[in-house]
């Protein structure tokens, strides 16, 4: 009888913690949709698929893997920052809902109608969060102005890919594509950093305000000093479409680079920590490395997105993942599971840069960025995605 009850009780229990930390649903979809987004390349240079995948291979990696590990990430710490009220039931299934529709249509060739659905996910997103920000008993940290600005970006740059979806050059569509792909992940990831890089290293930081619904004194200029970083960036976006790429690409980098000095904690060492650091450096790199040699924009930005965005995804994640599982400690130690998906990331971005500057071997380094990615993705998912359904409650009982 108790065993009925308890199998009776486990969906009800599964569907509150997806509804307390949303990251258990959103991680496994943005995985999923990360292999099948990196796998198009390998699939289409057998044959086994005839449409060149560029487009639908950037959206999946956008618009599906990355926003699912940040509507997750942000879905989770947000009200538990704020100490605000979790998500619901209705409004989780709406997200999933919305994630998954726009994947399928992207699928299906409707890109389109894929990013008005993406655009319209990311605003619902930022209505439930807003909602929370209301409610809130706590304020954010400062630089999370960069987040509500990162979820902007994606709105907007969205809307203009769909609007102009058959004017791929101009230059709406343009800077479409660089504040959807870099604006949307790139803000978010620098809001979050240094907060996340403090608890990581288990040091105080001096921007740790006061817990308290009023905004507290130093708040307000904290919070200008990331808006003015962020505009800027978003500048370099508009200025990139008038032809001065160069000198906008140039105070991009600048900008990041001033950023994360004087944002992210310098002293303090532990293994999650440094993968983070690693990240924030790649960012910074690819950025200058596409300054400097601007012919080969494309391989660049692969270093901003693999050995930057990507890997800062997968470690947040798996603090979040083991913080949330009762495994906080093994978050504490070396993993060598780890340390070998790096490994393969860094060389999935090498080869994916190599094979913009080899055009004679492109083939090849692009379907070994591929497989080398593949490979890390599976170590990871393999070592660390089975925890999502382990709660932290259940785990210490």
């Amino acid at each position: 009888m108790a065993e009925r009850a308890s199998a009776a009780a486990a969906p009800a229990r599964l569907t509150i913690n997806c509804c307390e930390e949303p990251f258990r649903v959103f991680f496994p979809i943005g995985a999923l949709l990360a292999l099948l987004g990196v796998a198009l390349w390998p699939l289409y240079y057998s044959g086994a698929i005839a449409e060149y995948p560029s487009i639908l291979h950037a959206r999946l990696m956008i618009e599906g893997f990355l926003a699912s590990f940040i509507i997750g990430f942000l879905g989770t710490a947000g009200p538990r920052i704020t100490s605000a009220p979790h998500f619901t039931r209705t409004e989780v299934l709406l997200l999933v809902t919305l994630d998954l529709l726009a994947a399928g249509l992207h699928l299906g060739g409707s890109h389109r109608a894929a990013d008005f659905l993406f655009a319209f996910l990311l605003a619902a997103f930022a209505l439930i969060l807003g909602k929370r920000f209301v409610q809130r008993a706590d304020s954010p940290p400062p630089n999370f102005v960069l987040v509500a600005l990162g979820l902007l970006n994606g709105v907007i740059g969205a809307l203009l890919l769909a609007i102009y979806q058959n004017e791929l050059y101009s230059a709406p569509y343009r800077m479409g594509a660089s504040l959807l792909e870099q604006g949307f992940v790139l803000f978010p990831i620098l809001g979050v950093g240094p907060y996340l890089l403090a608890r990581l290293l288990n040091i105080s930081r001096a921007e740790a305000l006061p817990e308290s619904r009023v905004l507290p004194p130093g708040w307000l200029p904290r919070a200008v000093f990331a808006l003015t970083i962020g505009l800027t960036i978003d500048a370099t976006f508009v200025v990139e479409t008038f032809g001065w790429s160069t000198p906008a690409a140039w105070l991009r980098a600048g900008a990041v680079l001033i950023y994360v000095a004087l944002r992210t904690a310098r002293r303090g060492r532990s293994f999650l920590g440094n993968c983070l650091r690693f990240g924030l450096a790649a960012v910074v790199i690819g950025l200058a490395v596409e300054a400097t040699w601007p012919h080969y924009r494309i391989g660049a930005l692969h270093i901003l997105f693999i050995s930057g965005f990507s890997f800062i995804v997968l470690t947040v994640s798996i603090r979040v993942i083991f913080g949330h599982s009762g495994n906080a400690h093994l978050s504490e130690k070396r993993m060598p599971f780890f340390i070998v998906a790096g490994v393969l990331i860094f060389l999935a971005m090498i080869s994916r840069y190599v094979a913009d500057i080899v055009p004679a071997a492109r083939i090849i380094h692009l379907v070994a960025a591929a497989l080398f990615w593949i490979a890390a993705l599976l170590i990871w998912m393999v070592k660390v995605l089975p925890k999502v359904t382990i709660a932290e409650r259940e785990d210490a009982g």
